[in-house]
């Protein structure tokens, strides 16, 4: 490889969309910079072959020689890492936009949603559809809470479903049992709810809440209201006893819970798994895959949606992302540009 002749080639073709240090020009083009030559070589190829579909770039590589290739490749490849830009590091996908309006929650709802207070419900894990309502409800007035309609005064319906969107791609705790009630006793008297909220209270319905992990004298209070006519919901008519309603809460907070919007896989398996190929940090791989340490966010996302979507030829890629949330892959996007 000769880093000279590859940089020349560089400074008179690539220049429109990399700059010379590697950087992509715009937060939907890579960055090239300390990319495995090996890698980058394949890469190539693949464009001039028409394996891989750009009409910019199968027209520009089809006039490399292999050694413009591979001097190319090692040019990119002496480059130190590109630094991430300020905005990568903050994140802007729609997750992070919604982590920040989320954190006006955490004092009271905990953080990430996940409440220990009594008497406070967790968010984390709600179905997205189920907390946009109900927080749009709160904003307007009509579910009667003068407080909080106060503080979601500013929030427009975009806001209200970023950080609904957020919140539901936070994987709950498990739970230890409460201090009242009977974790075994209170299963069989689950059996009714279930229709609505799903075996274990995870149900399939976008419009009733999960159940389970929830805040255990949250629920006790809730299904008093909804028993003593202060809370109004034709299916929610109860007559169960104080020590009844105590169990199945419960039997309720107990319960092992995901996000709702991914297979519930956490986010930290996940990465878990592409570092097997892409290495620690998705910087170091013996093999030839790209590395994603420091990569532009927005490129990440896109990437791994077509994978998923299986608009990427990659079957194993394809069937390793099926099934995963724009909310779990923005995230992953965010943690590798943020390197």
């Amino acid at each position: 490889m000769d880093i000279d002749a590859g940089k020349a080639i560089v400074a008179a073709n690539c220049t429109g969309c990399h700059t010379l240090d590697g950087r992509g020009k715009t937060p939907k083009i890579p960055n090239l910079a300390a990319q495995p030559a090996e890698y980058l070589v394949e890469a190539m190829n693949a464009y001039r072959n028409e394996t891989r579909h750009h009409a910019a770039l199968q027209d520009l590589i089809s006039g490399f020689t292999p050694a413009d290739i591979s001097n190319v490749a090692g040019f990119f490849a002496s480059l130190p890492p590109v630094q991430p830009e300020p905005e990568q590091a903050v994140g802007s996908s729609a997750y992070s936009r919604g982590a920040k309006v989320a954190a006006a929650c955490i004092d009271c709802h905990g953080e990430r949603g996940f409440s220990k207070t009594p008497g406070v419900p967790s968010l984390a894990g709600q179905h997205p559809a189920y907390l946009i309502v109900a927080t749009q409800e709160y904003a307007n007035g009509s579910r009667g809470h003068a407080e909080k309609e106060a503080m979601l005064s500013g929030l427009g319906d975009l806001d209200i479903e970023k950080m609904a969107m957020y919140f539901a791609a936070q994987m709950p705790e498990l739970r230890d049992p409460p201090p009242f009630g009977d974790v075994e006793a209170g299963e069989p008297l689950t059996a009714i709810c279930g229709g609505c909220h799903g075996a274990n209270g995870m149900g399939e319905d976008p419009l009733v809440p999960n159940l389970a992990g929830q805040e255990p004298t949250y629920l006790v209070n809730a299904i008093k209201a909804y028993r003593d006519h202060q809370r109004g919901h034709e299916g929610m008519i109860t007559d169960q006893a104080d020590e009844e309603i105590e169990n199945i809460a419960a039997f309720y907070s107990v319960q092992a819970a995901g996000s709702a919007s991914d297979a519930g896989e956490p986010t930290e398996e996940v990465i878990a798994k592409c570092e097997r190929c892409h290495g620690q940090a998705g910087g170091q791989s013996s093999m030839v895959v790209p590395s994603l340490k420091g990569q532009k966010q927005d490129y990440l996302l896109r990437v791994m949606q077509e994978y998923r979507d299986g608009e990427r030829g990659s079957p194993m890629m394809h069937k390793m992302s099926a099934g995963y949330s724009d909310e779990l892959l923005q995230e992953i996007a965010a943690h590798y540009a943020s390197h």
